[in-house]
């Protein structure tokens, strides 16, 4: 007689976690598309294209012509702040696998919020525009942290998100010359199951 209302509650509690697991996967991009006014991104930009079926990467547009490309950090990589929130950073790129512009599109960091001005962080993440995602991935350095005294933690994740997310951007994509990293290939181990 228990059973069935317990099967009913269990039931109607996937019923409406569906929803909420659906709504979690959505990519990032998608929300920050429609927020985000594409010339704040890149200068001249006028549009997004559609978001391409296999990563949450979108089209960069002046006209009808593809200046780039545009993807949200934290669809890529973690990008927790300070706050133990995610810092959400949309990036533009071009077919050489340069950045050509970054928006601080959503965060939740304290110190910005009551003390050190947006425009700062914005002004600190925007010397990593220019920086070609190729030879950083092979090596190269990119530009030196541009520390600002008390967000040091928040600048320090938007640069290393930036970066990390754009090298796997620009593999996924091929830009630059850069191609897909094959899986890691290390120890294999055997379990057991008999023992």
């Amino acid at each position: 007689m228990i059973a069935k209302p317990l099967r009913f509650l269990a039931t109607l509690f996937l019923v409406l976690l569906f929803p909420i697991a659906a709504v979690a996967q959505t990519p990032h991009l998608q929300r920050f598309m429609v927020e985000t006014d594409p010339s704040s991104l890149v200068e001249g930009a006028d549009g997004f294209g559609a978001i391409r079926a296999d990563a949450p990467v979108a089209p960069l547009l002046r006209g009808t012509e593809r200046i780039g490309w545009a993807f949200v950090t934290s669809d890529f990589v973690g990008t927790t702040g300070y706050s133990g929130k995610p810092i959400h950073i949309m990036v533009a790129v071009d077919d050489a696998s340069n950045i050509l512009g970054i928006n601080l599109v959503h965060h939740s960091e304290p110190i910005v919020l009551i003390g050190i001005p947006e425009a700062r962080i914005r002004e600190a993440i925007g010397g990593q525009i220019g920086l070609n995602l190729a030879e950083l991935a092979n090596g190269g350095e990119g530009p030196e942290l541009n520390i600002i005294s008390g967000a040091t933690v928040t600048i320090m994740v938007i640069d290393d998100s930036i970066q990390r997310s754009g090298i796997r951007v620009a593999r996924l994509l091929g830009l630059g010359g850069l191609t897909a990293q094959a899986p890691a290939t290390g120890p294999r181990f055997d379990i057991n199951t008999e023992v």
